[in-house]
């Protein structure tokens, strides 16, 4: 299966309302199919612009705003502003040490130093044979989410992680499905919502694009048919409903 068409089907099958989108990691920045653009933008922004409006885009870390996305996909070594928490301290915790864990919590590709010199995101559908992604990601409420995790889920059985830290979700997620090869879900950030418009109801799914080719839409088919795992899930309509009264049909309307 192409990749458009892995694309269509998992937007068919999981109604969803953003297209999924495809990461590529570059060691060399002169390996980009496309040049970056002429305005900074945060990793969010240009999956943003993928998912809502079709287009694909390239990033370097020069080209970047956000220091904690840029780490998370391991294009700059972690800062020690966000390595010793400091970045935290009386934002989101309230004491050095909590500080510290709270950041340590986040997956960084950047905190094993900087991996990678650019990264590439576009559409999956546009993904060719030639030039696989690294990662997938896909925005979906949780009933969605529900669903792919059924799907990761049932070859092996084995739960899927989810990045509940809610600080550079994201970037984070897709940090983490690079470096380990797995699925993961995340609470996207504030920042997320802020620079990347990412709506209240939405979480983030990611996943090695080697997952998403080879199981995911046959895995998201096979969980469906056991009538459970389903979006949107129906209503069980097998009851009886109390009315008020004047509302109710009484055994006199039925002599008439």
């Amino acid at each position: 299966m192409q990749a458009k068409e892995i694309s269509e089907n998992i937007v068919r099958i999981l109604h969803l309302e953003t297209e999924p989108v495809a990461v590529t990691m570059y060691k060399d920045r002169a390996d980009l199919p496309k040049h970056p653009q002429n305005i900074k933008q945060n990793f969010c922004q240009l999956v943003s612009i993928a998912r809502y409006q079709s287009r694909g885009n390239s990033s370097v870390a020069d080209n970047m705003i956000c220091a904690f996305g840029a780490a998370c996909l391991g294009l700059i070594e972690t800062p020690e502003v966000i390595s010793s928490g400091k970045a935290a301290l009386n934002v989101y915790t309230g004491n050095p040490e909590a500080a510290k864990n709270f950041m340590s919590n986040a997956f960084k590709i950047g905190d094993t130093g900087k991996q990678y010199d650019a990264v590439m995101v576009k559409p999956l559908a546009e993904v060719t044979e030639d030039a696989e992604p690294d990662a997938v990601i896909i925005y979906v409420n949780p009933a969605q989410a529900m669903r792919l995790i059924h799907a990761c889920a049932y070859d092996t059985g084995e739960k899927i992680t989810a990045d509940t830290v809610a600080e550079g979700a994201m970037c984070s997620s897709t940090g983490f499905a690079i470096a380990t090869n797995k699925p993961t879900v995340g609470f996207p950030c504030a920042g997320d919502r802020i620079f990347g418009g990412t709506q209240n109801h939405e979480l983030v799914f990611t996943a090695p694009y080697s997952l998403v080719k080879e199981k995911l839409v046959g895995n998201l088919e096979k969980t469906a048919a056991g009538g459970f795992s389903v979006f949107p899930v129906p209503p069980n309509m097998h009851w009886t409903p109390a009315m008020p009264p004047s509302y109710t049909i009484q055994p006199e309307y039925l002599e008439k």
